[in-house]
């Protein structure tokens, strides 16, 4: 993967954490239900992000298989 790829995957990923863990319940739970899917590698970790309005929600983070 390119750096400046790989950047960008790990920004949305810190993001989307932050959006999941430190923001509102409502928009959290609403992008779950019926946010834009994205799923991508990252350091080894399998990554799926929900896209709400323009924000990342990170849903859930594994270790990808080898």
């Amino acid at each position: 993967m390119e750096p400046a790829i790989d950047l960008a995957c790990g920004a949305v990923v810190l993001v989307g954490d932050h959006n999941w863990r430190r923001g509102p319940f409502r928009p959290a739970a609403l992008a779950f239900l019926f946010g834009r899917r994205q799923r991508f590698e990252h350091l080894g970790m399998r990554c799926l992000v929900a896209w709400r309005k323009g924000k990342p929600y990170l849903i859930s983070m594994r270790e990808a298989a080898q």
